[in-house]
């Protein structure tokens, strides 16, 4: 069938017909090509991603300038090319975007968030504080605008910074923020258009920043007294799970009920899978929805990243299982001695290894 007209005015139907055959790398710089073509990505993106498997990102220290995208489903490579890295660091992924830092502070340093495919930026000041995690919000204000949320390693205090600030706003949580004493605030998450916050007990509140930055604590039946660092808050569809490895290949994982106002440990995952990062980033995904896919439900993938190795740790009680990671065709792309550091959500089904650049 001849063309009429420019490509840019393909039908939605005709464009059906190409994205599906196009994996989630292609399909998002297939949003790249044109206006049209990346309204029609925007559109039908959540449903398509949701039929595609999890990627791993490598980011080996002998790259500058690209990083390298990896299925451990059908052993597919895909490489992205990057503005410069050089004395760069990805201290993780928020929201689609790299988190780059400069591995020798300056006093112009900054925290530059990169999107490897569409190459948007967002650039903010380094904070003073030392910080672990960190999330990316928008807020819906006169005009809406970006908001980057860090949660500190060594300290009960969380800072943030819009992206029309010159400098960080640092919160101590010990009573500026909750009026109760020292719930320290480990991970936060954006679920439907609110900012909750984790502490290390369990405790999960709703961060305010208009006027002025407050946290309102919700009254939910905890999980006990015993207080830890490695808790991770999740968003995943109509669910907020919190989450974390209690020992090697041991996990405990709730989900907060809003009817009861409770915490309920998950015993069952159903036709979902939990991908686990040590990090920011663990996700429940179901692969009953990824195109051709027989993947395993009902169980926990966790990413060697040392061994290039994945495993399944099944909930029926099953033994564990371990698959090869590491394909002999990146020897070639030398991410043969990457030494990934651990593993990230991203877009949001990729997952995400790196090092120092």
């Amino acid at each position: 069938m001849k063309l009429q007209g420019p490509w840019s005015d393909l039908h939605d139907d005709f464009l059906d017909e190409i994205t599906k055959w196009l994996s989630a790398i292609d399909y998002l710089m297939f949003g790249c090509v044109c206006r049209s073509w990346r309204s029609y990505v925007e559109k039908y993106k959540k449903n398509f991603m949701k039929s595609q498997p999890p990627l791993i990102v490598f980011l080996s220290e002998d790259v500058e300038r690209a990083c390298y995208f990896y299925s451990i489903f059908n052993r597919r490579l895909y490489r992205a090319i990057l503005p410069s890295l050089i004395g760069k660091s990805c201290s993780g992924i928020t929201c689609g975007y790299l988190v780059l830092v400069d591995n020798e502070p300056r006093e112009d340093s900054q925290f530059w968030l990169l999107n490897p495919f569409t190459r948007h930026e967002l650039r903010f000041p380094c904070p003073a504080n030392f910080i672990g995690r960190v999330i990316l919000a928008s807020l819906a204000m006169p005009l809406r605008e970006f908001v980057l949320i860090a949660f500190c390693r060594y300290g009960p205090c969380l800072q943030y910074c819009r992206s029309t600030d010159t400098i960080w706003t640092i919160c101590d949580s010990r009573g500026r923020l909750t009026g109760e004493p020292v719930p320290w605030i480990v991970d936060g998450a954006v679920f439907k258009g609110k900012i909750y916050v984790l502490t290390g007990y369990g405790e999960i509140g709703v961060l305010n920043l208009n006027p002025h930055p407050y946290v309102t604590m919700l009254k939910v039946k905890g999980i006990g007294q015993q207080f830890y660092c490695s808790w991770q808050l999740i968003r995943c569809n109509e669910q907020l799970i919190m989450m974390r490895e209690t020992s090697y290949g041991k996990y405990q994982v709730y989900e907060l009920n809003f009817l009861k106002m409770e915490w309920v440990k998950m015993q069952n995952f159903g036709d979902q899978a939990l991908f686990f990062s040590n990090s920011k980033g663990s996700g429940f995904f179901n692969p009953t929805r990824w195109i051709g896919s027989q993947q395993p439900c009902n169980c926990i993938y966790c990413v060697e990243c040392i061994r290039g190795q994945y495993i399944l740790r099944f909930l029926d009680g099953r033994h564990p299982m371990s698959f090869p990671m590491m394909p002999t065709i990146m020897q070639g792309n030398h991410l043969s001695d990457a030494s990934p550091f651990e593993t990230h959500r991203y877009f949001p089904h990729v997952l995400q290894c790196g090092s120092s650049l």
